[in-house]
Protein backbone atom coordinates (compact mmCIF):
# COMPACT_ATOMS: atom_id res chain seq x y z
CA UNK A 1 0.00 0.00 0.00
CA UNK A 2 1.41 3.44 -0.73
CA UNK A 3 1.78 6.43 1.32
CA UNK A 4 -1.23 8.03 -0.26
CA UNK A 5 -3.60 5.20 0.33
CA UNK A 6 -2.83 4.78 4.03
CA UNK A 7 -3.53 8.79 4.63
CA UNK A 8 -6.30 8.28 2.56
CA UNK A 9 -7.41 5.29 4.86
CA UNK A 10 -6.42 7.46 8.28
CA UNK A 11 -8.45 10.59 7.37
CA UNK A 12 -11.66 8.40 6.43
CA UNK A 13 -10.82 6.77 10.17
CA UNK A 14 -10.43 9.82 11.96
CA UNK A 15 -13.62 11.09 10.18
CA UNK A 16 -15.46 8.09 11.44
CA UNK A 17 -14.45 8.15 14.91
CA UNK A 18 -15.68 12.03 15.52
CA UNK A 19 -18.86 10.89 13.60
CA UNK A 20 -19.84 7.91 16.13
CA UNK A 21 -19.53 10.71 18.87
CA UNK A 22 -20.78 13.69 17.10
CA UNK A 23 -23.29 15.52 19.73
CA UNK A 24 -22.74 13.85 22.65
CA UNK A 25 -21.76 15.51 26.16
CA UNK A 26 -18.44 15.57 27.48
CA UNK A 27 -17.89 16.26 30.78
CA UNK A 28 -15.42 17.87 32.72
CA UNK A 29 -13.72 15.55 35.54
CA UNK A 30 -14.43 17.54 38.63
CA UNK A 31 -18.34 17.80 37.34
CA UNK A 32 -18.48 13.81 37.07
CA UNK A 33 -16.68 13.72 40.50
CA UNK A 34 -18.22 16.05 42.52
CA UNK A 35 -21.81 14.61 41.50
CA UNK A 36 -20.68 10.72 41.27
CA UNK A 37 -23.88 9.47 42.42
CA UNK A 38 -25.78 10.81 39.07
CA UNK A 39 -23.04 9.22 36.86
CA UNK A 40 -22.47 5.92 38.87
CA UNK A 41 -22.90 3.01 36.25
CA UNK A 42 -23.19 5.07 33.37
CA UNK A 43 -21.23 5.45 30.34
CA UNK A 44 -19.76 9.04 30.05
CA UNK A 45 -17.48 10.99 27.91
CA UNK A 46 -14.59 12.90 29.89
CA UNK A 47 -12.02 15.52 29.05
CA UNK A 48 -8.53 16.40 30.98
CA UNK A 49 -5.24 15.66 31.89
CA UNK A 50 -3.53 12.90 33.12
CA UNK A 51 -1.89 13.88 36.62
CA UNK A 52 -0.09 10.59 37.83
CA UNK A 53 0.26 7.20 37.04
CA UNK A 54 0.01 3.71 39.03
CA UNK A 55 0.36 0.44 38.49
CA UNK A 56 -3.27 -0.50 36.54
CA UNK A 57 -4.04 2.77 36.14
CA UNK A 58 -3.97 6.35 35.89
CA UNK A 59 -5.32 9.55 37.78
CA UNK A 60 -7.13 12.09 35.65
CA UNK A 61 -8.60 16.00 36.36
CA UNK A 62 -9.42 19.10 34.55
CA UNK A 63 -5.89 20.71 35.03
CA UNK A 64 -2.30 19.55 33.57
CA UNK A 65 -0.79 19.53 36.72
CA UNK A 66 -1.49 20.42 40.30
CA UNK A 67 -2.11 18.71 43.43
CA UNK A 68 -3.81 15.54 43.49
CA UNK A 69 -7.23 15.60 45.80
CA UNK A 70 -10.10 12.99 46.28
CA UNK A 71 -11.95 14.23 43.00
CA UNK A 72 -9.18 13.66 40.52
CA UNK A 73 -10.67 10.21 38.52
CA UNK A 74 -8.50 6.90 38.59
CA UNK A 75 -8.89 6.10 34.72
CA UNK A 76 -8.32 2.09 34.14
CA UNK A 77 -8.65 0.13 30.87
CA UNK A 78 -6.92 -0.72 27.55
CA UNK A 79 -4.51 2.69 26.42
CA UNK A 80 -4.39 4.47 30.04
CA UNK A 81 -0.81 3.39 30.10
CA UNK A 82 -0.14 4.83 26.67
CA UNK A 83 -1.10 8.68 28.13
CA UNK A 84 1.48 11.01 29.43
CA UNK A 85 1.56 13.94 30.97
CA UNK A 86 0.48 17.95 29.58
CA UNK A 87 -1.70 16.85 26.83
CA UNK A 88 -5.66 17.25 26.44
CA UNK A 89 -7.79 13.64 26.48
CA UNK A 90 -10.92 12.33 25.65
CA UNK A 91 -11.97 9.60 27.60
CA UNK A 92 -15.17 6.99 26.96
CA UNK A 93 -16.22 4.75 29.39
CA UNK A 94 -17.86 3.49 32.27
CA UNK A 95 -18.32 5.29 35.44
CA UNK A 96 -17.99 2.76 38.46
CA UNK A 97 -18.32 2.51 42.25
CA UNK A 98 -15.45 0.14 43.55
CA UNK A 99 -13.22 -2.34 42.07
CA UNK A 100 -10.04 -0.41 42.47
CA UNK A 101 -8.68 1.36 45.22
CA UNK A 102 -7.24 4.22 44.03
CA UNK A 103 -4.11 6.21 45.70
CA UNK A 104 -6.14 9.62 46.04
CA UNK A 105 -9.20 7.69 47.86
CA UNK A 106 -11.55 8.17 45.60
CA UNK A 107 -14.24 4.97 45.24
CA UNK A 108 -15.26 5.80 42.05
CA UNK A 109 -12.71 4.88 38.76
CA UNK A 110 -13.75 5.11 35.05
CA UNK A 111 -13.22 1.72 33.04
CA UNK A 112 -12.56 2.73 29.27
CA UNK A 113 -14.53 1.18 26.67
CA UNK A 114 -12.12 2.74 23.86
CA UNK A 115 -8.61 3.60 24.05
CA UNK A 116 -8.07 7.70 25.07
CA UNK A 117 -7.75 10.19 22.31
CA UNK A 118 -5.59 13.41 22.28
CA UNK A 119 -7.54 16.53 21.69
CA UNK A 120 -5.95 19.14 20.06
Amino acid sequence: MNLVKIAAALVVCGAMSAAVWAGEVIHKVGKVTWHAADYAGKAVALKGYLLEVHDGYVLFSDEPNGGISAHDLPVSGAGSETMVAGKLYLLHGTFLKGGLTASNGNPYHLALSVPPAVLP
